[in-house]
């Protein structure tokens, strides 16, 4: 079974095994961006209005979904900077609703890229995505990281026009 119960009839639905992530551990300093996530004002498990799921792993699942599609970049101009780079992103605002067997997740995010040396600034950029799904809450894992990976490559496209 991919949930489990969280209290108060919640069913608590874990992203980072029900949508297919693939999860494995790698030192920061084996890769070029180090991907830093943080919720402000989000709540984890990220509570399905209209139904009695919650997501958990959220902050994981979407520092995983932006580390994937960011690595083509940051091994692309890891010459530039030997040390690499960290983004921090800032997951602003998630919501997620249930209506008649549709599931719509909705995050906003925003991302700092710094160098890992010295932690210089470079730049700043905000990214959004609106994903939906037939789904019922309890099966949308893969609709919420899907929306996420949107967030990624959104990221990536942001990264390619930054000059390193």
């Amino acid at each position: 079974m991919s949930a489990s119960v969280a209290g108060c009839g919640t069913q608590r639905v874990a992203l980072l095994s029900t949508a297919g992530i693939p999860v494995t551990a790698t030192p920061a300093g084996g890769v070029p961006l180090e991907v830093v996530t943080r919720g402000t004002a989000v709540p984890d498990p990220l509570r399905v209005r209209g139904s009695s799921v919650a997501y958990g792993d959220v902050e994981a699942a979407l520092g995983l979904a932006i580390s994937s599609a960011g690595v083509p970049w940051a091994e692309a101009h890891r010459a530039k900077r030997p040390e690499g780079w960290q983004l921090f992103v800032e997951l602003t605002r998630a919501e997620a609703d249930e209506t008649h067997g549709r599931l719509i997740v909705t995050l906003d995010v925003r991302a700092t890229l710094r160098a890992r040396a010295g932690n210089v600034y470079i730049a700043q950029t905000q990214a959004h995505c609106r994903q939906a799904g037939l789904v019922e809450a309890s099966d949308g894992g893969p609709v919420v990281y899907a929306c996420m990976s949107r967030v990624g490559r959104d990221l990536t496209a942001w990264l390619a026009a930054v000059e390193p």
